[in-house]
Order: structure tokens, then C-alpha cells, then sequence
């Protein structure tokens, strides 16, 4: 009797030990399938920004409600279903945004929603709020900060197939009809404006948006880019310089060989990223003396700060 309650005894625990394994398998299959991808006009997928923190969870919400705004940085949760959104008819925008991914494909989207400021003061958000986070039910997130979010924007109409040139300032919204020529209901997304023609602001088009955190957690600031070659060097003539950095297709490098200060209009080092047309990231040519100064700049975070690189030729 003994020994078959020894043996009974073990075969629970193996089964206790399954059961756990199975469940940390799923746990681990849940995190990959939780960071899906996202497709805006272009077809080309584009890919969640880094996440730093976990959002925070909203509290329930009805079966109705199609965007909830909650977190610390607003004064308290506001829950809204499509026909109260539609209903802040002086909110209501309807604008042609320009469009640059990562592949990259410059097109523009024409948005039907709300003003993305409006509804934030509709649901109290606080002068210390520095984050915003848009999620999908499907896990896939995007930041912006709150200075990206009230900074100046812009669309290019070079980027449409009428485009004359001109450049127009926009505000962000959230649409719940977006296309590439004209309206075509979906679900909720949020669309952006650009700061420079080469300024990807695709992969923060979260689609099927439901829920925006708004953090008085700061995002901080991308790191600064570094170079291949130590700054100072003397090099051969045509030398191949390669700049890096650790959040590469998260953002864009911008630089300038003159001496001048880059900015959003500027060279751009990574045209596209390391999974899409790594070809078009080239390095660049040193024939003479040059100063190259470079940032990193991209949704989600501050612009690092501009840093100096200097070569003399050999």
C-alpha cells in the first residue's frame, strides 16, 4: 500500500510539473503573437515602436464602447462608443495626410474622425501627462509624446499622385474612416502628420484602436546615433562611413556634411530598415574633409541630441 502511495504521489507531481509547462508555453506563445503587424494604404507592414513600460489595464467597460482613455494622466476614464465620437461635431475633421513607411513608399490617407487634441481635452488630460500609448486588442502598441503629439505637423503633397508642392499644417485625429482616395469605413486609428517629408508615421497608425493611455511616465530620449570610425580620424580618400544605432528601425538618423545643424529635412541616413531594403542603408563617402553632425529622431521618444563626428583626409 506503501509503495502505490509513493507511485500516485509521483504521477501527480509529473502531471502538476505538464500542466505548468503547458501553461508557461502558452504564456510565451501569447508575448510573440501579442506584437502583430500592421498594414496602412501602402500594404507594407509596419512594425510596433519599443515598448518600455507595460500600459497600465483600464477598468471594465461596456460592450459598446470602442475607445477607452484612461490612465494617470488624465482625470479619470472616459469611455466612448462610435456615436458619441461622431456626435463632437466640433471636433470633426476630415484631412489629407502624407504618408512615409519603412519600406519606404511616400503615399497620403484622407482621414474621417475626431480632432486627437479635442478629444484629449473632452477627457481631461492633465498639463504633467507625458506619454501616450495606443493599443489594439491584439497587443500591438505605439508611443508618441505629448510634445509630438501638440508639435507642429505637417502633410506634403508631393506625396500624392495631385500633389503641387505645397505643404500644409495638420492635426493628429482619430479616424474612424481612412483611406487612400477617399473613405472607406474601419475601425478606429489614429493618423499623424509628419515633421519632414522622410518622418515615418505609418507603424503609429495602430489599427482597430481601443484603448490610449495617457502616462505622466516619461518617455525619455533616443539615444545618440555612433559612427563606425572614432571622430578625429584621418582617413583614405573614399572611405565608407557607417553610422549606427541601437533602435535602428525604430527611427530615422539625419545628418548633414556641412557643418550645419540637421534637421527633420535633412539627409537621412536609413531610407529604409534592416528587414525591408537593408540596401538602402549605405555608408557614407568621405572624399574630404567633412564634419557631420547627426540626431536620432522618430515617434515615441524624444530627438537625441545632435552629435559631431569629424574626418581628415589622408
Amino acid at each position: 500500500m506503501k509503495y502505490i502511495k509513493m507511485k500516485l504521489a509521483c504521477i501527480l507531481a509529473a502531471l502538476l510539473i505538464i500542466c505548468l509547462s503547458g501553461c508557461a508555453a502558452q504564456n510565451a506563445a501569447d508575448v510573440i503573437d501579442s506584437t502583430s503587424a500592421d498594414v496602412l494604404d501602402t500594404g507594407v507592414i509596419s512594425q510596433a515602436s519599443e515598448v518600455d513600460a507595460i500600459p497600465a489595464e483600464p477598468d471594465p467597460v461596456p460592450e459598446d464602447v470602442v475607445l477607452a482613455i484612461y490612465g494617470d494622466g488624465v482625470d479619470g476614464q472616459t469611455n466612448w462608443t462610435l456615436e458619441q465620437l461622431q456626435t463632437l461635431e466640433d471636433g470633426y475633421r476630415e484631412i489629407t495626410y502624407s504618408t512615409t513607411n519603412n519600406w519606404p513608399t511616400l503615399s497620403h490617407t484622407i482621414g474621417h474622425g475626431v480632432s486627437l487634441p479635442y478629444l484629449l481635452a473632452q477627457a481631461g488630460i492633465r498639463e504633467d501627462a507625458e506619454t501616450l500609448t495606443f493599443l489594439s486588442p491584439d497587443g500591438y502598441q505605439a508611443k508618441i509624446t505629448r510634445e509630438q503629439l501638440y508639435g507642429v505637423q505637417y502633410a506634403y503633397a508631393e506625396h500624392s499622385p495631385a500633389g503641387s508642392g505645397n505643404t500644409v499644417e495638420v492635426e493628429p485625429i482619430i479616424a474612424w474612416s481612412s483611406g487612400a482616395s477617399g473613405a472607406v469605413p474601419n475601425s478606429l486609428r489614429p493618423i499623424f502628420g509628419q515633421r519632414g517629408p522622410n518622418d515615418t508615421n505609418t507603424a503609429a497608425s495602430v489599427k482597430d484602436l481601443h484603448r490610449i493611455e495617457v502616462s505622466t511616465r516619461s518617455a525619455g530620449a533616443w539615444d545618440i546615433p555612433s559612427a563606425g570610425i572614432p571622430s578625429g580620424s584621418a582617413v583614405p580618400v573614399g572611405t565608407a562611413l557607417e553610422l549606427m544605432h541601437p533602435n535602428l528601425d525604430n527611427l530615422k538618423l539625419y545628418y548633414t556634411t556641412d557643418g550645419s545643424d540637421p534637421d527633420y529635412y535633412s539627409l537621412v541616413y536609413n531610407k529604409s530598415t534592416t528587414y525591408f531594403q537593408p540596401d538602402l542603408i549605405v555608408p557614407i563617402s568621405i572624399n574630404e574633409d567633412v564634419t557631420i553632425k547627426v540626431f536620432a529622431g522618430g515617434l515615441g521618444k524624444a530627438d537625441s541630441g545632435v552629435v559631431t563626428f569629424t574626418y581628415k583626409v589622408n
